[in-house]
């Protein structure tokens, strides 16, 4: 259902453009829930709030609103006034004659063994029209219990600068593992939870972490957030895992078996601080939480980000040489699978998202994932332009270029913006070429890229260095390898 703003209800607004929305939550343990109660000044006749119907990062609809429960709502002197379900994702409070407004209601708490955490999407409700108004947090907690969360402040009272800032945080509480450190002069922490907590080599996890920011934040020149918080859920066993990137944190499941292969999986999730998070489409953020937003630049996103996590980690020593070409041999494999690349571009794998599973979307691409495509078509134009320029310009100085147009909260980049950048970075030849690799489907020139620095693939999808490699073929790899060709 759509709203539509009159005048008088964009002067309403404006005239509490200021104020600031507060929010208390209060853990519940012995139900598993959260008792949340947002205040909220008005000075309009209805005031309405809705739970969001997806969460940034994860494209696809999932009804967060059927989740919560108990609403009630009041205003002046604390009496109770009218409130209406619209739909399954938002309600009407009558807040004529009031200055304030009072919402409680209940969602959903993960909460095992003393520990509980929960994702800001799905247990805050927000004011429509208002999530750019300032909000305050405070985390109700017994004295002895712990509270991780990327916001500022200290518990028990926390800011926001805006909703989506307030629901891009989740919050792990009560008596999990925690370390700290200190990358770049910023505050970093470790918090543990699961079943496989106490086996996870956390010497290993810590260094993996710290490594981590240490690469990124160096690479990119500095780190854009207050403080940052891994928020982990160990299982026993294994040792792959699955992430979800957040504005100053990020969740990760990962398995007892983490080893130093996994850090991949952290880089990743980590890079998002830039890419997705900072350096994004202009409709990812504001955002518009009731329909899943519609970008070509998914591939870019999300894909590419593997590509330069994947990248960093050799270039800086994490990974051997070999780890990499294994990994690239990866993506490739698995993009070759699909007989959707013939037919599904990467654009349109990152655009039409919102039109698989029945119109829910996804968070792996139309037809084909636009992480093995980005990858690939990353890798693709790093190696073109480092042959075209002769090492003087590669897609590090996209990325920067990106950031420089999106850091310090300005808006996002245009559908285009990505290929201008590769046109500045390599030459007119790019624009052709970007239009090739990413607006059309069909195989990409992997074997033509790897030759720059003379390496090929095998008949069995391997990677490997051709017979004689020519010197300039050695000396773009060298670069191609070396972190000193990053930030100029």
């Amino acid at each position: 259902m759509k709203y539509i703003l009159t005048l008088a209800a964009l002067f309403v607004a404006a005239s509490i453009a200021h104020a600031e929305i507060r929010y208390r939550v209060q853990p519940q343990p012995e139900t598993n829930q959260l008792a949340i109660t947002v205040t909220i000044p008005t000075n309009a006749p209805e005031t309405l709030v809705q739970a969001p119907r997806w969460m940034p990062g994860f494209y696809m609809l999932l009804n967060y609103g059927a989740r919560l429960k108990d609403f009630s709502a009041t205003g002046v002197g604390d009496k109770p006034v009218e409130l209406t379900a619209v739909d399954d994702h938002t309600w009407k409070i009558n807040s004529a004659g009031a200055k304030q407004v009072t919402l409680r209601y209940r969602a959903p708490l993960e909460f095992q063994d003393g520990i509980g955490h929960y994702s800001g999407i799905a247990a805050y409700v927000y004011v429509v029209g208002r999530t750019q108004e300032r909000c305050k947090l405070t985390i109700e907690t017994p004295q002895d219990m712990k509270v991780a969360v990327g916001l500022d402040g200290s518990g028990p009272e926390y800011s926001a600068d805006s909703y989506d800032t307030l629901a891009d945080n989740p919050v792990t509480l009560g008596s999990y593992y925690e370390e700290t450190y200190t990358v770049a002069g910023k505050p970093h922490v470790i918090a543990l939870r699961g079943t496989g907590a106490g086996q996870i080599d956390k010497k290993l996890l810590r260094e993996a972490c710290e490594t981590v920011a240490k690469i990124e934040t160096e690479f990119m020149g500095g780190a854009p957030y207050g403080k940052y918080v891994w928020h982990f859920s160990v299982r026993s066993g294994g040792a792959g895992g699955s992430g979800l990137e957040h504005l100053s944190s990020t969740e990760i499941s990962l398995g007892s078996g983490f080893s130093r292969r996994t850090a991949g999986l952290l880089a990743h999730e980590f890079f998002h601080l830039w890419n997705v998070k900072r350096i994004r489409s202009q409709v990812l953020g504001p955002f518009d939480y009731t329909q899943l937003p519609k970008t070509g630049a998914l591939w870019w996103l999300e894909g590419t980000t593997d590509y330069f996590s994947t990248l960093l980690l050799g270039r800086f020593g994490w990974t051997s040489e070999q780890d990499l070409y294994a990994d690239i041999a990866t993506n490739v494999r698995n993009l070759r699978r699909s007989e959707a690349r013939l037919t599904v571009s990467p654009y349109d794998s990152s655009y039409r998202v919102g039109e698989t599973n029945n119109g829910r979307g996804n968070s792996n691409g139309f037809g084909l994932s636009y992480y093995d495509n980005g990858f690939v078509v990353g890798l693709c134009l790093d190696l073109e332009i480092l042959a075209q320029t002769g090492g003087k310009r590669s897609l590090d100085d996209v990325e920067f270029a990106l950031w420089k147009k999106c850091r310090n909260n300005q808006s996002g980049f245009a559908e285009d913006e990505i290929r201008k950048q590769l046109i500045h970075a390599g030459g007119e030849s790019f624009g052709p070429l970007y239009d090739k690799l990413v607006l059309a489907a069909g195989e990409l020139p992997v074997q033509q890229a790897l030759a720059h620095v003379g390496l090929e693939l095998t008949e069995r999808g391997g990677i490997r260095s051709v017979g004689t490699p020519t010197p300039e073929q050695l000396r773009l790899r060298q670069l191609w390898l070396s972190k000193k060709r990053g930030r100029k």
